[in-house]
């Protein structure tokens, strides 16, 4: 969606500052982000701006961008207008770090916001990506009863709550191994995929799980690189919780 002054909503956010995601995917990101050198960040979509705040407090050089400015409600942190269906309003190779939590399914075209991720970070820069995580055995089961990776609104009821705003709407959900090679295309290096957090009820569906992958033995190498089975059978992400959160360094 592409915002102008004719379609930008006027909404006002009364909420402050507060996770428009789950907690504990911020609560995720910020324990990994803990672990890195400080230097420059970008947080897009940044939202209210709470997980840029917490990263300023841990000493890192913060930017905020979001396509809609009515949600960031932190008052010491300056946010930057920027739609990811077209480009970023920073230079080339500018960050050391990338974080986009819950923000790339809500995107008409994420090929092009992850070539503008690949463009602000130097090289040897790291992205934090996070996103619904569709493969969990949980969700596979949910998709063969519904036919569906995620709840769809009907088209009226989603006009009149966005107000012209399709960025708050799941539009593009993208399983793992699209997702994957999109990022590896435009010059990413995955460095590790981890869950959000357990879901103990999934235990229930272990069984189906130790089926599914003792079907992967059997399928041949080319089809497990194309199908990226090594992965989509992990823990991780068939045993994952309702997030991935994706570590990428920019290797190119």
């Amino acid at each position: 969606m592409t915002l102008t002054e004719g379609n930008r909503p006027n909404k006002k956010w009364s909420y402050g500052a507060v996770p428009l995601s789950r907690g504990e995917t911020h609560d995720k990101v910020i324990e990994m982000m803990g672990k890195e050198s400080r230097g420059k960040v970008l947080d897009v979509p940044t939202g209210t701006g709470i997980l840029a705040d917490r990263l300023k407090r841990m000493g890192f050089d913060v930017s905020c961008c979001d396509i809609n400015p009515s949600y960031f409600s932190v008052p010491d942190l300056k946010m930057e207008i920027g739609d990811l269906n077209q480009s970023l309003p920073y230079p080339d190779q500018f960050f050391d770090y990338l974080v986009s939590v819950d923000g790339i399914e809500h995107t008409e075209n994420p090929s092009n916001a992850i070539r503008e991720f690949a463009r602000v970070l130097r090289k040897g820069g790291k992205m934090f990506l996070t996103t619904a995580n569709f493969l969990n055995i949980e969700r596979r089961f949910r998709f063969l009863f519904r036919g569906s990776l995620s709840k769809i609104p009907r088209h009226v009821a989603a006009r009149n709550r966005c107000e012209g705003d399709l960025s708050m709407a799941h539009i593009s959900p993208l399983i793992y191994p699209l997702l994957k090679f999109i990022v590896e295309y435009y010059g990413f290096r995955i460095l590790r995929v981890e869950k959000d957090r357990i879901k103990p009820r999934m235990k229930w569906l272990l069984p189906v799980v130790w089926i599914i992958r003792f079907y992967g033995f059997f399928v041949s190498k080319e089809s497990r690189e194309f199908y990226r089975l090594n992965e989509t059978l992990s823990d991780e992400i068939i045993m994952g919780g309702n997030t991935l959160i994706i570590v990428g360094e920019k290797a190119l």
